[in-house]
Parts: C-alpha cells; structure tokens; sequence
C-alpha cells in the first residue's frame, strides 16, 4: 500500500501565468475537466489513490476532503497583469479561468472604462486597510475617470457572475475584489448611480476586501442582483457622495424588482443577507446618509466604525415597480458625531424590518436618538403603487370606507416649511383633526395624512391642513376651488416595517397577504446613558404601532448573529504541496 505524505514536490507546482502569452507553463497547464465547474478534480486522481480504499473510515473522509483541496489548488493560476492599467488587468483577467487570480502591482492608473469581470475569479491588488488605525496605505489606486454617459451609468468594476448554490452556506469566496484604493477624479465630478463596484448575476460568496474608496463623486458598492457575501475591513472616505453603498436583490429567487425576496422569511442570523463588517467609514463633509437599500435588500452592516452619519437608510416599495429593502441587521457597531453639523439620527426605514442593537453611539448625543419609520405612499402619489389614501387596494384599509367627500372653497396654500399644504371645505370636518385620516384630491389623485381639521363656526367652514413635501414634485397637493376631495383613513401599508413574508405582487391585494414581522431595537447607548431606539413618529406616521410593527426588547424569538467573521474571511487555502509518495 502507497502512503500519503506532505513534501515540496515539482511534480505539482503552481502554474504561474502570464498574459501576454496566455498559456501556462509546464505542468502547470490547464487540466480537462468539467467547464462548468472550476474546481472539479483532474480525471486520474481517482487512479492514484486507489490503494487507499482499505483506509479506515475516518482518514477515508480525510483523504476525500483533501483530494478535493487538491484538485482546486492544481487548477488555479495565478495571473500577474503587468500594470494597474485598464488594458493590462483587462488583458490579465481575459486569460483567467475561472477559479483563476489575477494580481495587480502597485502603481497608479486612470481607467476611463467599466472594467467587467464575467467569471468567478479573483482580483487582488496592493492597497491594505489597517482597521485600527483608520488608514490605508493605497498602493494600487485607480482613478475614476469612467464616462458618466456609459451604461450602466459608470461603474469602474461592473461583475456580472453566476456560480454556486445560494441554497449552501458558502465557505470559501468564489468571486474576490482586494487590495484597491479607489479615488475621485477631478476630471469627473459628476455623481453616478450604480457604485464604484457594482456587483450582479447570481452568487452566495462573493468578497470584497482591503479597499479605499477615497473622494469618489459616486457610492462605494451597488448590489444588484442576488448576491450573498460580505465587504470587509474598507475604509470608506466620504467627501462629495452620501453613500458607502446601495444594497439590493432585484433577482432574489429568480423573480423581478425584489419580489423573490419578499416571499420568504427574513431568516435572520443566517448567511443569505450582504455583510459589512470591520469597515471604517468617515464623511469628511457634511453628508446625510450611509447606506441605502431597495429592491428586496437584506444587508447586515457590523463591528464598524461609522463618523458622522446617518447610516440606516432604506427606500420603500414606492416609486417604480421596484420592492422596498426586505431586511437590515445592524449590531456592534460604533457611531461618532462629531458636531451639530453631522447627522443628529441613527436613519430610519421605509420598509422592511431591522434587528438594532447592540450599538454604541459616541460623539456629541444625538438630536432624534431613534430609527423613526416612515410610509411615503401615504403623501406622495407614487405609480404605480398610487397613493396609500385608504382606499387603495394594495393596502389594508379601515372597513368604514368613506368617512366624508365634497369640494373645496379655496385653493390651497403650501406651508411656510413647505411640509403641509392647507384650504378650506364647507361645514364642519374637525372630527378628523387626529385619528390618521387621510384626504384625496380625486381629481388628480394626490392628497396625504391629514394634520389638523379646524372648524371656524362663524364661516361655517374647516381649514384642513395635509401632508406635503418639496421632495417630490408628485407629493405636491394641490386643490383648486371646486375640486373633489375625499376622505379615508389607511391602516397599514403594503411592505411598511411591521410586515413580512407575502406573495409576488401581481394583482393588488391587501398588504399582498404579508404576514406580520416586526423589528427590535435593544443595547443601543449613547455615551450619556440614553437609550437609541425605533419610534413611529406618531402621530406623523399613524400606520406603524409600538407592541405589533416594533418593539424596544430582544425578540421573543431565538436569534443568534451569524458567525463572525463571517467565513469567508477565514477561508484556508488548501495545500498545494500534497503528493504521492511510496
């Protein structure tokens, strides 16, 4: 019988590839195998260890577990771009297979082009981040010269991958971004919209790591299509955007804007969410938001170090046919402020639900210590969902119907704040001065939460004052003298935080059956002891109720973080010196 030992062979090397050639050298050529898995073993391996069958069972399962580390160490190359230019790691990348690594040097280049990585691979450059001294020592730095007039609008790494099983927790990354310091450009000070790395296609362990996304006229990181995987120890410099990342899974279960994630449960804890963890992010200008999400986004941001913002941000399923964000972990993480001028909130939802705890707010106290929650439909006239005006059958309505319609005596006025718009109506409506009713120009469909009802008895008239926001031109009520109104009342809104898992939207139905799920906030302190909560903002937003949509406690059910780090920061390379010797 032949034993197995460890040696430093030359029959099993490293292939090391170059480019400009395109092929590998001596053994280390490509050995056939299934091209849909980049990891699949050579075909004779199975020959070689042959005589080991009559192992015992548990260095049998060994011996496996090491044949398959094996296989995926003969197959990867590493592939050495000449240049951080865009040719040159464009050119490195075409000669990669997948399972492949492409290291590039230091230097510094301008790339005027998306660079699009199409295969699982790895993309390593020279930058590291050092966590605990905030820094990072930028040796590979790319320039952001991409045109703003691209499609899509201006990514510098556009990954467009599908690998793996999202059904299998993942152990070991199949698509990695590393070692890049990522910098504005004075020669594009335009925004964008879609990231300085925009992540699509269908993967469970994608890694981005070590980078510097410096000054950049854009977000650090967009996730588009229905990718697992976590950004780790970045150091994110906010100067001229308001986003470290747009999160989001349009793809989620094979469906369209988000559904598929909104037909499950949230499945807090697990692996099946985008983690950001161990990162440092600073807004070194006045900024407002750190992170934002729609499209049925799960994200989980934790043990990070967060200057000078309002990081938890989210969309609702409101404008456009996209979903709102699905779900939000956000724990262990410590946020400054450092004056009056930096953000003076946590952030706050427009749907989805939030795990909050466990965080540490430092710096100056803030001025609204909670996550308030929000439902924009309920004054903004949004297609093709429309306004939440309770009588919309996406939503849940009060049974009673229509409370009260008629015309209005006067145009109406917008508030000074330009939060309100006001006119008059004949006869006495202060009975819904409170209670969250809502009133709707039936004419043009715009209308909002009605904010006080006041009856001038002498004139025989109410002064009814509703919601408005400069924000969106669709938001603006307006009433001519004559036009309809109506009034109703909402109870909750089609994916509002208090709500879950539901059906694919197709034909409206109340909350689009949605079971309920609420959020928790607990252990968030800031340094002067208080409390950092979730809060409605009631009465401003009568749709969410404390005890069913929200709750300041642990939840009742059992929840457990998911593994830190996450592993596919602990990934072991397998050995690549494992031979057969007699």
């Amino acid at each position: 019988m032949k034993r197995l030992r460890f040696a430093l062979p030359s029959r099993c090397p490293r292939r090391l590839r170059d480019p400009r050639s395109g092929a590998a050298s001596g053994e280390g050529r490509h050995w056939p195998s299934d091209p849909d898995s980049p990891f699949g073993p050579r075909p004779n391996y199975a020959t070689l260890f042959q005589p080991c069958r009559s192992v015992a069972g548990g260095f049998g399962a060994l011996f496996a577990g090491l044949l398959l580390a094996v296989s995926g160490a003969v197959q990867a190359a590493k592939i050495n771009a000449r240049s951080p230019s865009f040719f040159d790691v464009s050119e490195a990348i075409t000669s990669a297979a997948k399972g492949d690594t492409v290291i590039v040097p230091a230097g510094t280049a301008s790339w005027t082009q998306t660079l699009v990585i199409n295969k699982p691979i790895s993309l390593v450059g020279q930058t590291t981040v050092n966590y605990t001294n905030e820094t990072a020592n930028d040796q590979t730095i790319i320039f952001d010269d991409v045109s703003r007039s691209s499609t899509p609008s201006a990514p510098i790494i556009h990954v467009i991958v599908t690998a793996g099983d999202m059904n299998v927790e993942p152990t070991v990354p199949l698509l990695v971004i590393k070692g890049f310091t990522f910098r504005g450009s004075p020669n594009t000070p335009t925004g964008a919209a879609n990231g300085a790395i925009m992540l699509a296609g269908t993967c469970p362990a994608v890694r981005l790591s070590n980078c510097h996304f410096d000054s950049l006229y854009q977000s650090s990181i967009y996730t588009f299509g229905w990718i697992y995987g976590v950004m780790d120890n970045c150091l994110h410099t906010i100067t001229r955007f308001l986003l470290t990342g747009t999160m989001g899974m349009a793809t989620y279960n094979g469906q369209k804007y988000g559904d598929g994630s909104w037909t499950e449960d949230a499945h807090w804890g697990s692996y099946k969410f985008f983690f950001t963890e161990n990162n440092v992010v600073h807004a070194k200008s006045p900024a407002q938001y750190g992170m934002d999400a729609k499209r049925g986004a799960r994200y989980v941001v934790r043990y990070s170090k967060i200057y000078d913002l309002s990081f938890v941000q989210t969309h609702g399923t409101e404008e456009g046919r996209d979903r709102g964000c699905r779900a939000i972990e956000f724990y262990n993480n410590i946020c400054n402020r450092s004056s009056t001028t930096a953000p003076g909130s946590p952030g706050g939802l427009r749907s989805g639900n939030l795990l909050f705890h466990d965080n540490k707010y430092t710096g100056m106290a803030l001025g609204t210590p909670w996550v308030s929650l929000s439902a924009f439909r309920t004054f903004v006239n949004f297609q093709p969902w429309k306004l939440a005006s309770g009588d919309n059958a996406w939503d849940r309505n009060d049974a009673h119907g229509l409370y009260a319609s008629g015309t209005a005596l006067t145009a109406s006025v917008v508030g000074e704040t330009k939060s309100s718009t006001s006119f008059y109506v004949a006869g006495n409506l202060s009975a819904y001065n409170t209670g969250g009713y809502s009133i709707q120009n039936t004419g043009t469909g715009l209308g909002g939460i009605i904010r006080s009802a006041v009856y001038n008895s002498t004139a025989n008239r109410t002064l009814m004052t509703c919601d408005y926001s400069i924000a969106w031109a669709a938001s603006k009520v307006t009433f001519n003298i004559g036009d309809p109104f109506q009034i109703c009342r909402v109870l909750r809104v089609l994916d509002q935080t208090g709500l879950g898992k539901g059906t694919v939207c197709s034909t409206p139905k109340s909350l689009n059956g949605a079971v309920n799920e609420a959020s928790y906030a607990w252990n968030n302190t800031q340094a002067n002891g208080t409390k950092v909560i979730i809060h409605s903002g009631a009465p401003a937003n009568p749709t969410f109720v404390e005890g069913r949509d929200y709750f300041n406690s642990p939840p009742p059910f059992a929840y457990q973080p998911y593994t830190y780090p996450h592993p596919l920061l602990n990934a072991i390379a397998p050995p690549s010196d494992l031979q057969v010797a007699p």
